[in-house]
């Protein structure tokens, strides 16, 4: 629909409702993707890749209609321009002036999609990764970028809310929201993502074997020939499995350790001689120790410490807030009770980034 200003000549006009221009595309910004898409041969390669797919029945090629590869980009740019679900289609499919302006011009019908996309199964969302890892490399060799260069890999999780209650797979999170999260591995120096698993909302944290298959998958979609591999990881991942993988795997690692018995007593090992102050961080200190998680059969690892200074008032006015979790529970207390004047909150980090490599990767310094 449009609105358009009309002047019969006399007065000040009139507002008429009425159809669009259909000369005209607000889906403009596809062109873009579009041409992109097409040079890299996107649609190619991800119908190559489910072509020869064997661990599951195969998406079906019709005679007549979209390839596996088109419904896939078809979906994602619907996506691109804000669709959130399968009916999002028919407004793209509608804008008729911008289909020369797509990756696939003959955007499918709602129905059709839901139908096709139920053929995929896991093994070929894990092609069609693999396709965009292809993909990814010949940007990456048309902008020039150099093959080893060191790799940094984050791996976190975001949510997505869902409406409906018979969402397969969607569960509510600690918010109360019905919805998925996702687990994704990113590419940080490409400003991309390699891989990622979905699940339910109320899974924010995944088991050992879980994390250990996302690296192991990650890695497997980096170019031959890459530069040395790390990951950083938060406290949601720490798990000696997967710490282990990594070290099978000779990828390097930096995780952020939750703050527990086994912290605070480490933190009683270093002196106070040992803190320096932090760099692009005023009032910060940093410190290094060594630790070995129970079950880590190699070599003691190294544990950069952070501590922050609070003042009682500031403490008084995170009344609920995370930052509150940093502080030793007893400190804290000692604090709310108006007995000491300032404490410390802590950070925790363990790595067995040699000392170069680490302040690089984590921006620590």
């Amino acid at each position: 629909m449009g609105v358009t200003a009309v002047n019969g000549g006399r007065g000040r006009g009139r507002i008429a409702i009425g159809e669009s221009d259909r000369s005209l595309t607000r889906y403009a910004g596809l062109a873009v993707t579009g041409e992109l898409a097409r040079r890299l041969r996107l649609v190619e390669l991800i119908d190559a890749e489910l072509a020869v797919e064997r661990r599951a029945r195969p998406v079906k090629v019709r005679r007549r209609g979209l390839s596996p590869g088109q419904l896939v980009v078809a979906m994602s740019e619907c996506q691109l321009v804000g669709g959130e679900f399968f009916s999002d289609l028919e407004e793209v499919r509608a804008d008729e002036a911008g289909s020369g302006l797509r990756t696939v011009g003959q955007t499918p019908s709602a129905p059709t999609a839901l139908q096709r996309a139920k053929d995929f199964r896991r093994v070929h969302c894990q092609r069609v990764e693999r396709a965009c890892a292809r993909v990814g490399e010949r940007l990456d060799r048309g902008l020039g970028r150099v093959r080893t260069e060191p790799v940094t890999i984050d791996l976190d999780a975001t949510g997505i809310e869902v409406y409906g209650r018979r969402k397969q797979g969607a569960a509510r999170s600690r918010q109360g929201q019905l919805g998925y999260a996702p687990h994704v591995a990113f590419w940080a120096q490409r400003g991309r993502a390699l891989t990622s698993e979905l699940v339910g909302g109320n899974r924010e944290k995944l088991t050992g074997s879980e994390c250990a298959r996302i690296a192991t998958r990650a890695l497997s979609l980096l170019p031959n020939g890459h530069g040395p591999a790390t990951f950083r990881i938060d406290s949601a991942y720490y798990q000696l499995e997967l710490l282990q993988r990594l070290r099978r795997e000779n990828a390097r690692f930096t995780v952020s350790v939750p703050r527990s018995q086994a912290m605070w007593k480490a933190l009683g090992e270093i002196g106070e001689d040992v803190w320096q102050d932090a760099l692009d961080m005023p009032g910060a200190q940093v410190a290094e120790t060594t630790y070995q998680p129970q079950g880590w059969r190699h070599e003691p690892l190294r544990l950069i410490v952070r501590r922050v200074p609070f003042t009682a008032t500031e403490i008084a006015k995170l009344k609920g807030s995370r930052r509150l979790k940093t502080i030793h529970p007893e400190q804290l207390q000692l604090a709310l009770d108006g007995q000491i004047d300032s404490v410390y909150g802590y950070s925790f980090v363990l790595t067995d980034c040699p000392v170069s490599s680490f302040w690089e990767r984590s921006g620590c310094r």
